[in-house]
């Protein structure tokens, strides 16, 4: 059933003869007709001239991002040089046997001493297969850190021991010891794991180290004794030291220069408010941020990017030659078209006086050669409009069409006259136009309707943040595709929620089944899902099935449509998949559901189970599976609901 339809609505009668809503007298055209061909010319030598200015400029600026990204890789390649040396300076001395990797007192000498020779390194460490890590860290005052991750204790944390040096000339001093616990778990470290499925050495990128929160890149790389795994070597760049280098180039002295990381994510910066942090959330730097955000994010292209306040960068965006790292410099416009934009804003207050001066005459000119002989000619047409035929004369001007259509008016005034005679003065004239206006609404039909979330999720968003992202869309691409696949239509995705319909807008006669074939694919893949908590028992997703009349259709306003079902059955579909945390079932189906689907289906009744927003109860079943084969017989399906 129709419940709109597409009627042609009716508009207004107009005249034929209606004048446009927006009229301009004839002077004002012409004034604004001199005046744009004025300003037009103007312009076009001006932005001519700029766009040469911008061009040289715009080459000086790649001069410096050329120079100053040499500089940077030059550097880069010297710290990682460096870095990867201190690997292989440590896995020479165990592999030599100088020392043990058990040995506590020969490799902090050697690892403290590998630390001080290398200013570009923060950390130097060893993990060991069972969960153990031993190394040394530059702190941000210069001082040196000893950090050991011990055995696990009772509580499921491990020990930890702290010692830290302070440096002094020619040697270093023991200031302090301290104890404590820790749950850093080495194995499960990225650049551990990076190590352990690579060969050689292995660049990673972290954001916790065994001292805490510490983003850093780190060279790892495994060790083997003998044919025999030992542990991982890993070696942490001193972000700092780079950051600081940074700073020191020309580039910003005026602007600032930042590497990122493939994500987005500042390895280093010259703007101090901006280390070791997110470019898109830090920085009291409001407008160069604003401008590198706008590049590193896509917003802008490269080159003149205008910040929200309207201060314009040169920005460009250079490739580093190690794991997807870019070098972003934004430097301000003014630092070199200071003196041209003050000679620019002489030329534009210079070209205003000029553009109002000519539009003064320009004005004057077309009053008294246009504005009055036509103002004098539309007196005598009001004159035609009214039949007062008698009162018409020819009215003398110096501009030929206009003494020309006078001319023809005067005529055309001593026609109508006799034509008056045969003709009534009161012609009525009218135009009525339909036309079919599209409207809100939809039909009433019977629709299957699924409510698929994966359980705990926001849990999980807290405890591991952005990683579950991968998780969340492996969810949601398998459940699109076993939606699409039996035939339904994805309407919405609600969070990690997805909702799905079936017999609509196509007819499905099997809509239910089809529904529940659906849950059934996304309950099988997702238990092979790998879930960022590593759980792997439970319930894996929470699906609720309902089937009922519901209205389906363009729903919304009339300046935006939406393809969707409201209705009761979609409600009680969603409260369905909420009630399946309480009965700890996966996939519920209400009875008008089970009843449609028939014995394709494998189910248990729950009973009659209250709905939020219903007064009366609803029957309850949980999909166990579907029919294992066609020849199944309807009893066994009974048995097993009433089970």
């Amino acid at each position: 059933m129709s419940l709109s339809s597409a009627a042609p609505a009716s508009s207004p009668a107009t005249r034929t003869d209606a004048s446009p809503r927006l009229k301009v007298r004839i002077g004002t055209a012409l004034t604004g007709l001199v005046l744009i061909a004025v300003l037009a010319t103007a312009l076009i030598v001006h932005f001519s001239w700029m766009r040469t200015a911008n061009r040289n400029v715009e080459t000086v600026v790649g001069s410096i991002n050329v120079q100053t990204a040499g500089a940077v890789k030059k550097e880069l390649e010297a710290t990682f040089r460096a870095s990867e040396g201190a690997v292989e300076v440590i896995r020479s001395i165990l592999f030599q046997g100088a020392i043990k990797a058990d040995d506590e007192a020969k490799r902090e000498f050697v690892f403290l001493s590998v630390l001080r020779s290398l200013p570009s390194v923060s950390w130097i460490g060893f993990g060991f297969p069972d969960g153990r890590f031993f190394g040394s860290h530059i702190l941000g005052d210069d001082r040196i850190e000893m950090v050991e991750i011990g055995a696990p204790l009772a509580n499921g944390a491990r020990s930890l021991r702290r010692d830290r040096y302070r440096p002094i000339p020619g040697d270093i001093f023991f200031e302090e010891r301290s104890k404590g616990e820790s749950a850093y778990v080495t194995p499960g470290s990225k650049w551990y794991r990076g190590a352990m499925g690579g060969e050689g050495l292995v660049w990673t990128m972290v954001d916790l180290l065994p001292s805490g929160f510490e983003p850093a890149a780190v060279a790892a790389t495994r060790f083997d004794l003998h044919n025999r795994f030992q542990g991982v070597i890993m070696v942490s760049l001193n972000l700092r030291r780079l950051a600081d280098f940074l700073a020191r180039l020309d580039v910003a002295q005026k602007g600032a220069a930042v590497i990122v990381s493939d994500s987005g994510t500042v390895v280093a910066s010259s703007l101090a408010d901006m280390r070791s942090a997110s470019l898109l959330e830090a920085g009291d730097s409001a407008q160069i941020v604003n401008a590198l955000n706008r590049a590193n994010t896509g917003k802008a292209p490269e080159g003149m990017v205008t910040t929200n306040d309207g201060t314009v960068f040169y920005v460009t965006r250079t490739t580093l030659d190690f794991n997807g790292w870019a070098l972003v410099t934004a430097i301000p416009r003014s630092a070199f078209t200071e003196e041209i934009d003050r000679n620019t804003r002489r030329l534009l207050s210079t070209l205003v006086l000029f553009a109002l001066l000519t539009a003064g005459l320009a004005a004057l000119f077309a009053h008294y050669s246009f504005v009055r002989p036509i103002q004098q000619v539309a007196g005598e047409i009001r004159h035609v409009e009214s039949f007062a035929l008698a009162n018409v004369r020819h009215i003398a001007t110096r501009l030929f069409e206009l003494d020309s259509l006078s001319g023809a008016l005067h005529r055309m005034a001593g026609s109508l006259k006799a034509f008056g005679l045969y003709v009534p003065a009161d012609i009525v004239r009218s135009l009525i136009q339909q036309g079919v206006e599209p409207k809100p609404g939809g039909e009433l039909r019977e629709i299957t309707v699924m409510f698929a979330d994966l359980p705990g999720f926001t849990q999980l968003t807290e405890d591991h943040g952005p990683d579950v992202a991968p998780f969340l869309t492996e969810f949601l691409t398998l459940a699109t595709k076993a939606i699409h696949e039996e035939g339904g239509i994805v309407d919405k995705f609600i969070g990690d929620c997805i909702m799905g319909i079936w017999n609509a807008p196509a007819a499905n006669e099997n809509h239910a089944f089809s529904a529940c074939r659906a849950a059934e694919t996304i309950r099988q893949a997702m238990q092979w899902v790998a879930r960022p908590d590593g759980r792997k028992d439970g319930q894996f997703v929470r699906i609720g099935i309902n089937s009922g009349i519901a209205l389906v259709g363009n729903i919304g306003s009339s300046e935006r449509l939406s393809y969707t079902a409201i209705g009761d059955v979609v409600n009680v579909a969603s409260r369905l998949e909420a009630l399946g945390k309480e009965l700890n079932a996966e996939i519920l189906i209400s009875e008008d559901t089970r009843k449609l689907a028939g014995p394709a289906i494998v189910t248990r009744s729950h009973g009659a189970a209250p709905i939020k927003g219903r007064t009366s109860k609803v029957m309850v079943f949980e999909l166990l599976r579907l029919a294992e084969k066609k020849s199944e017989e309807p009893g066994e399906i009974q048995h097993a609901a009433a089970g």
